[in-house]
């Protein structure tokens, strides 16, 4: 009775986890292309295309990056860690 009860409670944790996964791929799917402002922890503003967030969440993929001293890049791998906020330039309908 017990292993059933914890059975029950896995399955539930699993399927809410499973959830959560597909709507944060939904997500990304429809951030992609959009063009942001990424703020950094150092205070640097950086503007480019969202293009992608790797699967363990530790780092976002932007391309056309501009960055504050007027370099340009096709594309750049943003830590995670170093990225206060990701503000995107028009209002994006994110999926339930």
């Amino acid at each position: 009775m017990k292993d059933e009860k914890l059975d029950k409670q896995t399955t539930r944790q699993q399927e809410a986890r499973a959830k959560l996964r597909e709507s944060f791929l939904k997500a990304v799917n429809v951030l992609n292309g959009e063009t942001c402002t990424v703020l950094t922890f150092e205070q640097s503003t950086l503007a480019g295309t969202f293009s992608g967030w790797k699967p363990d969440g530790t780092d976002i993929l932007i391309h056309d990056l501009k960055t504050p001293a007027n370099i340009k890049m096709a594309s750049a791998l943003l830590r995670n860690s170093d990225i206060l906020a990701i503000k995107f330039d028009n209002l994006v309908q994110l999926p339930l």
